[in-house]
């Protein structure tokens, strides 16, 4: 039996092409074609580029890079979900007149261009992860609570934009599950560049909008064109920083580079934005391996790493703050406690109105229906509080068996990095949702796709023969023969 599995493990690498080439959705084609095409796509958006910012025609510009774009979506799905996760830290940053945003036309872009190479490689794929469908069900109990409102045509839109989240994770999912571990690690390289990339010419440009425009505070809550929330800012900040973390743990050679630039620059960018929420979080992240000291012990390198993230990650943060780079209304946000309860106190308002709120709506107020029917003007910051006022304590359970279901996938995937990763990403999203509520932006479920897919990505991992030692993996394929 033991010799059985050695020849699987000795000849893992061509079954691991075998697999690819049954579930790829990738039309497949020689690695110089592949480079070729790229080499022209990158030519040609640098000449749209050209045409929009130095002949200043961004329209004439946009189409240029769109259409190669558009046919590199088609042809390889992979290349598509790189490109959304490039634009994704941008949110609503770019936008044409304020009816045409590029991330949104990035998301419709990938979803015509997969429903295209559906008709050409027909991939298989079995959505075994019963996230998806809870998430399902969380879609169609929102769809019948906005049928009970009193704005139904508001009601449906907010539905509407509910599916759209729905369609968008399983886009990403279906990407990532017919595909394999090089689809995962160039996606989360395109975000973690695409973060760098707004925040950089946010400050070059000038167009880091600032708070300061709307309240006395100057923290920055911007990426490019127009100012969004800073608590999402910085979500975005940090899920690019834990995954700058993984890459440098995972690649080598000279994508450690920009993985190390990332470990150091965005906690500086989190400092600057001032969000208590993500800070706490992230620091809790950082630090809750330690609450599986079991499964650390086995892995002292991983942990001698992170340990040097975390101090390269203070020393930044330390000589930011002794060189003076902070403003002093956000070192006063960060460090006066007075203001923090009197944060706490406005944000535990909207909670105790959800649950009054829920009480005598036990199906929910709806979305547009929220401020008449609790006297407040703004959301409960907290994603199941958001959930069960809404929606209801239908939409509050679907919700936290949704999330459940993710800590069961994160459970029974094999321990190594994938696993780490994920956990890192789930326990960050629950936190933070403490203080915010995110249900409503799309990098909330777009990186809960990849918690999902990282099951199947560590399996890869490890069918590849990538096994250290018999105790490594909870799960893996080695402990099924470490008995006989």
């Amino acid at each position: 039996m033991y010799t059985e599995y050695s020849n699987q493990i000795e000849f893992g690498q061509e079954d691991l092409y075998y697999e690819e080439g049954e579930r790829t959705s990738d039309i497949q084609l020689p690695p110089v074609m592949n480079i070729l095409l790229l080499v022209i796509w990158a030519v040609v958006s640098l000449i749209g580029l050209a045409v929009a910012f130095l002949a200043k025609n961004p329209v004439a510009g946009a189409v240029i890079i769109a259409v190669p774009t558009f046919i590199g979506m088609v042809i390889k799905p992979t290349f598509g979900l790189c490109i959304m996760m490039l634009v994704l830290p941008t949110g609503a940053g770019i936008g044409f007149k304020q009816s045409f945003s590029l991330d949104r036309g990035v998301g419709i872009a990938l979803a015509i261009s997969l429903a295209l190479n559906f008709l050409i490689t027909r991939p298989r794929l079995r959505i075994g992860n019963k996230t998806l469908w809870v998430m399902s069900l969380y879609t169609v109990w929102i769809f019948l609570v906005s049928l009970a409102g009193p704005y139904l045509g508001f009601e449906l839109m907010r539905a509407f934009t509910q599916f759209q989240l729905l369609v968008l994770i399983l886009l990403v999912y279906w990407i990532l599950e017919t595909n394999g571990e090089k689809t995962f690690r160039w996606a989360l390289r395109a975000y973690v560049i695409g973060t760098l990339g707004t925040i950089t010419l946010a400050f070059i440009t000038g167009t880091a909008i600032r708070v300061l425009e709307d309240t006395p505070e100057t923290r920055y809550a911007a990426t490019l064109g127009e100012a969004i929330d800073a608590n999402m800012l910085a979500a975005l900040t940090s899920t690019a920083f834990l995954a700058a973390v993984y890459l440098f743990a995972r690649d080598k050679k000279l994508w450690r580079l920009v993985h190390f630039i990332a470990i150091l620059f965005l906690p500086i960018m989190l400092l600057k934005i001032g969000s208590r929420g993500a800070l706490v979080a992230l620091v809790f992240t950082m630090l809750s391996p330690l609450l599986f000291v079991r499964q650390i012990s086995r892995r002292p390198a991983l942990v001698a790493l992170l340990l040097l993230v975390i101090l390269m990650a203070s020393i930044c943060a330390g000589l930011l703050i002794k060189a003076g780079g902070l403003e002093t209304s956000v070192a006063e946000r960060l460090t006066n406690v007075g203001y923090a309860k009197e944060s706490i106190r406005y944000r535990m308002e909207p909670i105790k109105l959800s649950i009054k709120a829920v009480s005598t709506r036990p199906t929910g107020t709806g979305y547009y229906s929220w401020f008449e029917r609790t006297g407040t003007l703004i959301w409960p910051h907290n994603d199941f509080f958001l959930a069960l006022g809404i929606y209801g304590i239908p939409g509050a359970l679907l919700f936290s068996l949704f999330m459940i279901t993710l800590m069961f996938t994160i459970k029974r995937t094999p321990l190594g990095l994938e696993k780490l990763y994920t956990r890192a990403i789930l326990i960050f999203l629950i936190v933070m949702g403490l203080t915010i509520g995110q249900l409503f932006h799309k990098y909330f479920w777009v990186f809960l796709a990849f918690v999902m897919a990282g099951e199947r990505i560590a399996q890869l991992h490890v069918s590849t023969g990538n096994l250290e030692t018999t105790a490594e993996y909870e799960d893996g394929l080695l402990t099924q023969y470490e008995c006989v």
